[in-house]
């Protein structure tokens, strides 16, 4: 049986980790819908990572998922696979092979290239994965940012179609108006799931730290720490943040003046116009309006007095860091 295999590509920053979240948590209910989450993870990364290493042929992952879903209860309809890093890759031929048995589909998300760009910067700080972003200033990490070439969409969105088909090609823009009920319901209609009856409430997770904890953060060496030690400090700096700084609630994640965002949107403008004829029959393809002149920036400043950097950081971090059990004393 020939199944539709919906792709779920990103970008980032657009509740993808939402998105695999409620995925990973109705696993049985989609099942029961048709829907196959395979695996028993919430981000399939490792599974496309071996593919793009060649370490594993589309073509065979999409036979052996085939497999697997005929061999359900429940008659499987569709699949679904999920990894954001897919996006940021130069070349997806690697994925071509999925089309040998599946009919693929690839969703995307877009959000607005300055508000994307914002919110980039902090992940890149807050979890340092990415060495040449890890410790950089706005301004240097703005200097880089023809590196993020997925959000050329126009540009990107013609790959895929001559990749998967424009027909096989599902966006969505990443705005609230434009996604009723929010990012997680709007991607379950994407792949036909409309009836989320018993299901779990959509989460909302991976939230960005402060513009202070962020600063702070920047001149910390997360990167030269293992994935598993790098997310004990993580939690510690979030939970200083939460608890300490007293920054619970959403944060500005504003960095670029009035005169700097215009000029920035101007730059993708003309690719953004003809995504949106194509796909949505407009002139715009996001029409929320540019944040107002008066809101105010994130201040990605930390004190400069070492005695109050200390009293009102480092000391709370200490302290957070031994009672989680990161730091552990003699017996």
């Amino acid at each position: 049986m020939r199944r539709k295999l919906f792709l779920h590509i990103g970008s980032h920053r657009t509740a993808t980790t939402s998105i695999q979240q409620f995925m990973h948590e109705n696993l049985d209910r989609l099942e029961a819908q048709g829907i196959l989450y395979p695996l028993r993870v919430a981000r399939h990364q490792r599974l496309i990572n071996k593919i793009f290493a060649g370490k594993l042929k589309s073509d065979e992952v999409a036979a052996d998922l085939s497999r697997v879903a005929d061999e359900r209860k429940d008659p499987i309809k569709s699949i679904v696979l999920s990894d954001e890093d897919i996006s940021i890759r130069d070349d997806l031929s690697a994925l071509e092979g999925f089309k040998e048995h599946c009919d693929v589909k690839i969703l995307f998300s877009m959000r607005r290239q300055d508000l994307w760009l914002e919110s980039w910067y902090f992940q890149n700080i807050k979890w340092q994965w990415n060495k040449a972003l890890s410790h950089c200033s706005f301004d240097e990490f703005m200097a880089q940012r023809e590196a993020f070439h997925w959000i050329h969409y126009d540009r990107y969105v013609r790959m895929l179609e001559n990749m998967f088909g424009a027909e096989n090609i599902l966006l969505s823009v990443f705005e609230k108006d434009q996604m009723p009920g929010g990012p997680v319901v709007n991607f379950c209609r994407q792949i036909g799931l409309t009836d989320l009856q018993g299901f779990s409430d959509p989460p909302h997770v991976n939230s960005s730290m402060s513009a202070e904890m962020v600063e702070f953060v920047r001149h910390m060496p997360l990167d030269q720490f293992e994935p598993p030690e790098r997310d004990l400090l993580r939690r510690a700096f979030e939970a200083v943040d939460r608890t300490h700084l007293g920054n619970s609630g959403k944060q500005s994640e504003l960095l670029m003046t009035p005169r700097q965002r215009r000029k920035l949107l101007s730059e993708y403008e003309v690719g953004n116009q003809a995504v949106a004829k194509r796909y949505f029959n407009r002139d715009a393809l996001f029409l929320d309006p540019p944040p107002k002149s008066d809101r105010p920036l994130a201040k990605l400043q930390i004190p400069s007095d070492s005695a109050t950097l200390i009293n009102r950081i480092v000391a709370p971090l200490l302290v957070q860091l031994v009672e989680s059990g990161t730091i552990k004393g003699k017996d």
